[in-house]
């Protein structure tokens, strides 16, 4: 089972520079049931702290965003936990409908440093189509059925660590395939409440979510009932989120 909450400020100044300030909490629960019964959790706690630079000619902006974050099996804050990641992303108007993105994702794992190249799109394609995403962390589409309601379909890529405070020998939790990561495919509806406020309800299919156990050296471990590669499914969520959209209305 998952718990997450997520926010987002962006604070136009008066250039059009955008002061950003975000944060996150997810927290993982798992059990097994076999011949052994186990109960673990693991927390997330970070923050988002940017700043977008939009530069004379308007055809350019810079995007430096600054992550620390807290993931652990114990919810809890100090310096075995903490990981420091960030994003710089470079943006280019084609025209009022076509931008591109280019970029970098850092953060610091428990199994060393991840880097992610990012090339991404925003594009407008009509009045009710809009794509955008950065590849290979995040692709969306959504279509416009009504003045406030929308569908679609998204990608999503996640890779992340987790150090365990219980157990020596630095040993982590991975989240994700080695390899490929843990990715989600999953259809949308977004119904807006307000100009900001939206339900939202989604669901959709995993491929390659697994939380594995490993020790201070990368060497997986199978000694846990629990912290062993988990079967992919279907899921689905709905909740309340407070968005800004980017396209006119």
């Amino acid at each position: 089972m998952q718990y997450e909450g997520t926010f987002l400020l962006p604070m136009v100044q008066e250039n059009k520079d955008v002061i950003l300030f975000g944060g996150d909490y997810t927290q993982l629960n798992f059990n097994s049931t076999g011949l052994q019964t186990a109960n673990r959790s693991l927390y997330s706690t970070s923050l988002a702290i940017g700043y977008e630079k939009h530069w004379k000619k308007d055809k350019w902006k810079t995007l430096l965003l600054t992550i620390p974050k807290f993931n652990s099996d114990q919810l809890a804050f100090n310096k075995n936990n903490f990981q420091l990641g960030g994003i710089l992303l470079f943006n280019y108007k084609r025209s009022e409908k076509l931008k591109y993105h280019f970029g970098l994702y850092y953060n610091k794992e428990c199994f060393g440093d991840f880097f992610m190249p990012l090339l991404g799109i925003e594009w407008k394609v009509n009045d009710k189509l809009n794509i955008w995403g950065d590849i290979p962390a995040n692709l969306s589409i959504e279509y416009k059925l009504g003045k406030s309601l929308y569908a679609g379909a998204s990608y999503l890529s996640i890779t992340g660590s987790y150090c365990l405070s219980a157990q020596p020998g630095n040993m982590y939790v991975r989240d994700g395939d080695k390899n490929f990561g843990h990715n989600e495919f999953k259809a949308f509806v977004n119904c807006y409440i307000t100009k900001h406020l939206v339900w939202f309800a989604e669901g959709g299919r995993t491929a390659g979510r697994m939380y594995q156990l490993y020790n201070g050296n990368n060497e997986l471990q199978n000694t846990d009932v629990v912290y062993r590669r988990n079967l992919d499914g279907w899921f689905a969520n709905t909740g309340i989120a407070f968005r800004f959209k980017t396209d006119s209305e």
